[in-house]
């Protein structure tokens, strides 16, 4: 492997999303179906009473990852902004858009945006949604696509397919017979979600749903809401919409260094309440711990929810709550965990301790990380700490979920790459952006192989990448594995890869969430750790 210097590579701006492709023209038939569809929604859908309300609040009930507890909404009915908050005990999460940015909290407290170029369509989409856009007469100036009458389970609806301005496709399922929202899907990156409406009831002339149930394809966990109560407001509030405070949670004083492991996973030692175990620096991950690290901490974790990685299987995710997470001088308190059974092939180590699990997006959202591969540490400092100077180059990192993404480019075509320290091997292409960039036939003509992540198997060919930007670094001939996977992480609509340690440890990484920036400086003389070419590999499945 060899970095040539060049130019930075800034294409943020030019980032394609792949899910916001025009549609095709619907026929005459179809048209005709969405303009009377949409006429008939306008009459049952309460008409001149929408006029009167500037927002409107819900609260209730729900259930999710199998745990019961709170939810409220609120919904900006003139300018798209919404929050949503739930709390069940074990952890509380909250997402919004306050008509700048669209933030998510998650179950440790922490906020980052959603800003990569899918959520930036999801999110108009969503405001779309917020101020009901299809019971206006010009749909909130969303394009009309396809239409069509289907039967399911003895009902019949009436699906018009939308596309909000600068949105995703949103397809609107109204019952034939109330001309209700009864429900929407969605195509998000790797996975389908819809969401169900039922048991509508009238509300200062609004006709509402009472019960809001919504599946992903990617987890078999459902979320169920029950609402109890609506309340339309005649003016909206922008606090109400505004991303929480993150929890001063945090203790650090000036830097701190920690030793690494590097054996394609890059792993550190930790304490969870006292007690010393390692775990695995994954940026493409959560904090996570094994159901046995659970039980030696005496913690009875709660939930019965699904998770997933690399590979189409799914693993039972649960919930703990850690008093105090020690890395080196730093100090975490009251940390969110989730407990997964992972792999044993992923947590044994031969005569070494086994790995507790893995620590990622929470401590980054709290730390700016360097990780010397080389030097084998770690060096944590807080946001905007001078003592620590910034790297030479910088590349800015964007969100659609949890993971870091930057744009980078394979030969002449620029994507978006995921920056996994999770990911111990050789960077990973994803089928439907090779596809797209006319990469895939020749990257399949290399060898098959399979690789193992939290999902289970996942098939890939590996070959030769002629190139690979990030940044000002180049990567010739590169070895990068080509995966086809139709159900988890690597089988991404938006995503054109996933870079690992192959790539990463010829690197110092400056991981700064903060600033919204990772940054890279190249090792001189580094070589590639060779790939394996014995046609085999073994897999210690269990202690037996």
């Amino acid at each position: 492997m060899k970095h040539l210097a060049g130019a930075l590579v800034l294409l943020i701006a030019t980032a394609v999303n792949p899910l916001a492709v025009a549609a095709a023209a619907p026929s005459v038939a179809a048209t005709e179906l969405a303009t009377s569809t949409l006429a008939a929604v306008r009459r049952a859908g309460g008409g001149a009473a929408w006029q009167r309300f500037a927002m409107l609040a819900a609260q209730g009930r729900i259930v999710t990852s199998g745990l019961p507890g709170r939810w409220r909404r609120v919904d900006d009915l003139r300018g798209g902004r919404y929050s949503t908050a739930t709390d069940v005990s074990a952890f509380r999460v909250a997402e919004g858009n306050d008509g700048s940015k669209h933030w998510r909290q998650d179950p440790s407290g922490a906020v980052h945006s959603l800003n990569a170029p899918f959520a930036l369509a999801a999110t108009a989409t969503d405001a779309w949604l917020a101020e009901r856009g299809w019971l206006r007469k010009d749909s909130a100036s969303a394009a009309i696509g396809q239409a069509e009458t289907r039967s399911e389970e003895g009902h019949r609806y009436d699906v018009v397919t939308m596309t909000p301005r600068a949105g995703q496709p949103i397809e609107l399922w109204f019952d034939s017979s109330s001309h209700q929202l009864a429900r929407t899907v969605r195509q998000m990156p790797i996975s389908v979600q819809t969401v169900r409406y039922g048991d509508y009831r009238k509300v200062a002339g609004l006709p509402l749903p009472f019960r809001i149930e919504t599946r992903d394809s990617a987890s078999s966990d459902v979320e169920t809401i029950t609402v109890e109560s609506w309340r339309p407001a005649r003016f909206a509030t922008s606090r109400t919409f505004t991303a929480p405070a993150p929890p001063d949670d945090t203790e650090l004083v000036g830097d701190t260094r920690v030793e690494l492991d590097v054996d394609g996973f890059v792993t550190l030692p930790a304490r969870l309440n006292g007690k010393l175990f390692e775990f695995i620096l994954d940026t493409g991950g959560h904090d996570i711990i094994t159901p046995a690290v659970a039980a030696k901490l005496g913690l009875q974790p709660l939930g019965h929810g699904a998770s997933g990685g690399a590979g189409a299987g799914q693993l039972v995710e649960q919930h703990v709550r850690v008093e105090t997470l020690q890395i080196g001088a730093a100090t975490l308190r009251h940390q969110h965990f989730y407990v997964l059974p992972l792999q044993y092939s992923t947590v044994e180590r031969g005569a070494r301790p086994e790995l507790g699990g893995l620590l990622g997006l929470e401590l980054f959202e709290r730390l700016r990380g360097r990780i010397d591969y080389a030097g084998r540490a770690l060096t944590l400092s807080r946001f905007g700490s001078a003592s620590l100077a910034p790297p030479a180059h910088e590349v800015p990192i964007v969100f659609d979920d949890d993971i870091p993404l930057l744009v980078g480019r394979i030969g002449a075509d620029p994507g978006l790459f995921a920056i996994d320290t999770g990911n111990s091997g050789s960077t990973v292409v994803q089928a439907r952006w090779a596809r797209r960039n006319g990469l895939a036939e020749a990257m399949k003509r290399g060898i098959e192989t399979v690789s193992y992540g939290a999902g289970g198997a996942s098939r890939n060919w590996v070959s030769r990448v002629a190139m690979l930007e990030i940044g000002d670094a180049r990567i010739a001939h590169l070895i990068g594995r080509y995966a086809e996977d139709e159900a988890g992480a690597f089988s991404s609509r938006t995503e054109a890869g996933n870079i690992g340690t192959d790539v990463l440890s010829g690197f110092v990484v400056d991981i700064d969430y903060g600033r919204g920036v990772i940054g890279f400086e190249a090792r001189p003389g580094y070589v590639a750790p060779p790939f394996s070419r014995t046609g085999f590999r073994a897999i210690k499945e269990d202690a037996a």
